[in-house]
């Protein structure tokens, strides 16, 4: 079965968002809002802030040597059932990573460190670093979504996007 992916949040909601989560003096709420406000569609608007900053956590762990970086992500059906998919069923993803990589390298600096320190993934990064955890050969798994349902990539539609 061929499995639609979800469609692309306009440029203007990911610009916008970019600039949100860029932002140490903007919380999620604050920045839910402001999109909120800007007329994004809300499952649009929940993937923008959940899939920023996996993907700009993923791009600064890229550059660890001896990390192993996750290739798949999960999310639930309606029913609780876990469902495993690669990165590029979320097209979001690819064009994050693409940002994220560019602020990387070119700056700013800030701006993507503050992005990437949202991220669900870095928190556990932090966590089992500062537990005593070795990095050097460790295997990451990738993001579990929880606001985010299944349907979304199982074709399901865009009214099944988020909950």
């Amino acid at each position: 079965m061929h499995h639609r992916p979800p469609t692309m949040p306009s440029t203007e909601a990911f610009e916008l968002a970019v600039s949100l989560l860029g932002r140490d003096d903007v919380d999620e709420a604050q920045a839910e809002q402001v999109l909120d406000d800007a007329g994004v569609e809300y499952w649009q608007m929940r993937r923008l802030l959940v899939w920023l900053p996996e993907a700009f956590a993923l791009a600064l762990l890229g550059h660890s040597e001896g990390l192993v970086l996750p290739k798949t992500f999960t999310a639930r059906d309606d029913d609780d059932g876990e469902h495993t998919f690669a990165f590029d069923r979320e097209p979001l993803f690819v064009v994050a990573v693409r940002r994220a990589l560019q602020m990387y390298h070119d700056g700013p600096r800030a701006q993507f460190k503050a992005i990437a320190q949202r991220s669900s993934t870095m928190d556990a990064v932090n966590s089992a670093l500062h537990a005593g955890a070795e990095l050097n050969g460790a295997t990451l798994s990738g993001p579990q979504l929880l606001d985010i349902r299944a349907g979304i990539y199982l074709g399901e539609g865009d009214s099944a996007e988020a909950e």
